[in-house]
């Protein structure tokens, strides 16, 4: 019997059954979700495999010359690698959204597949890949091995797919498109290489769809799957954004808190320039009591506002005439009473700063004592606030350690004695005593008035 009469009548049989199961799909599965256009895409393209395989079998069958007939089996072959293409994107169906897949297919439809068609069309022409003889065979070039290793790169491609998102596909599903793929890459090396008159291909891919057609889900099913594959993306998107926005939001916050800072410096060199002895005591201050805080084993968030409280402690001589301040002699008891003045006035401007309420606190009560001497409240051991503690420390400290019109500074000896005799009574004693540990760490006496406020601010 004649192979090509076999091979013409099982064409004849696979396209009725693939245009059967094109019909049932299109009527059953008509929602427009991607994995059901995937799958209608498939069997299109099966259509496509088996009508041109037909027509391939009848051109040799009617003895349409070389030409014509290495055409139409050009054509088969570029309708297979199409089903080998539209298997992974019906594998990609079920992973990638709308906007993923339709990237893929511009590629395809662009690209690649215009390339494939002008290859086929060269070959038709020259025979650089396969070419019918004249006793009506086959005959396949070396080259022609790029044709097989197209099924297989898309099989590969898809079952890799399928590995990284198996749990988005049922058993069935896996069993299925893994047969499928194991078809798509032995049966072409079969075909060309075992028995190149008998073409199975177009009876597997028939069959194997099929198959396939019983073994997916509803189409509600299907839409539900898009559906949450759009809401995984359109997490992973949110999640971008708000991360973005995150950063931003932090670099915006830094400038704003540098801003904060050298207006907060500038301002404290403007109230340290009232007073001509004292230039720097405010950074001096801010650093000392950063140490004492860090000392302490405080957060690094809680020592920076410590530092900032250091520097507007003494915002409140503002308010105080410079002639009293710059005064070389002993005040008098109404000047005096204007010097104390300054915490309630630094306290006044400072609690109109909302976002940083506790920043008064230094400024009002960093003359309180432990004993209940200090001013302007006359506050009591605890009811004294940690921070005003640590800058009442600091700033006593610097007073002693600073020039004054009246003295120079005192020596590093004369300093600790003071800073322990006035344990409890003038001084927090765990806060004094930290400042001990740091005049006796500083064997070179370098904690003591700065001429380079840039030094001061050193932290």
């Amino acid at each position: 019997m004649d192979k090509t009469l076999i091979v013409f009548d099982y064409d004849i049989v696979s396209f009725f059954v693939a245009l059967a199961l094109a019909f049932y799909s299109y009527t059953k599965y008509s929602e427009s979700s991607l994995g059901n256009r995937a799958f209608k895409r498939m069997v299109f393209c099966v259509i496509l495999v088996c009508l041109s395989d037909f027509f391939s079998c009848l051109a040799i069958k009617l003895r349409a010359g070389s030409f014509l007939e290495t055409f139409v089996y050009s054509t088969m072959v570029f309708n297979s690698i199409a089903f080998s293409q539209s298997i992974f994107a019906y594998t990609n169906a079920y992973i990638h959204t709308k906007d993923q897949a339709l990237k893929h297919k511009k590629f395809m439809t662009r690209f690649f597949f215009p390339a494939i068609a002008l290859t086929l069309l060269a070959n038709a022409f020259f025979g650089f890949l396969f070419y019918v003889d004249d006793d009506f065979s086959i005959r396949y070039q070396k080259a022609f091995i790029i044709v097989p290793l197209a099924f297989v790169s898309f099989s590969v491609a898809s079952a890799a797919q399928l590995g990284r998102n198996a749990q988005k596909f049922t058993k069935t599903q896996v069993s299925t498109l893994c047969a499928i793929y194991e078809a798509t890459i032995a049966f072409p090396f079969i075909q060309i290489y075992l028995c190149p008159q008998f073409r199975i291909s177009p009876f597997a891919f028939t069959f194997l769809t099929t198959a396939l057609l019983f073994s997916i889900e509803t189409p509600d099913d299907q839409t539900l799957l898009t559906t949450i594959n759009e809401l995984e993306v359109l997490q992973r998107t949110l999640k971008a954004s708000v991360e973005k926005k995150t950063v931003a939001a932090r670099e915006k916050r830094e400038k704003v808190e540098r801003l904060a800072t050298q207006m907060t410096r500038a301002l404290v060199e403007t109230i340290d320039a009232k007073d001509r002895y004292t230039s720097g005591h405010s950074a001096r201050v801010a650093r000392y009591s950063k140490m004492l805080a860090q000392r302490k084993g405080l957060p690094p968030e809680k020592c920076q506002q410590i530092f900032m409280m250091g520097l507007l402690h003494d915002i409140g001589k503002v308010g105080v005439p410079t002639s009293i301040i710059n005064k070389p002699g002993r005040l008098t008891d109404k000047e005096f009473a204007q010097m104390k003045a300054h915490p309630i006035i630094g306290s006044s401007i400072l609690e109109k700063v909302s976002i940083f309420p506790e920043l008064r606190s230094g400024a009002r009560w960093h003359h309180e004592r432990p004993d209940g001497r200090g001013y302007p409240d006359g506050l009591f051991g605890d009811q004294i606030p940690l921070e005003a503690k640590i800058i009442a420390v600091a700033d006593a400290y610097d007073a002693m350690t600073s020039s004054r019109s009246y003295r120079p500074i005192m020596p590093q000896e004369a300093v600790r004695e003071q800073i322990v005799n006035g344990f409890d009574s003038q001084f927090d004693k765990e806060i004094a005593s930290y400042m001990v540990e740091l005049i006796d760490e500083d064997r070179e006496y370098h904690l003591h008035e700065f001429k380079k406020q840039a030094e001061a601010q050193k932290c």
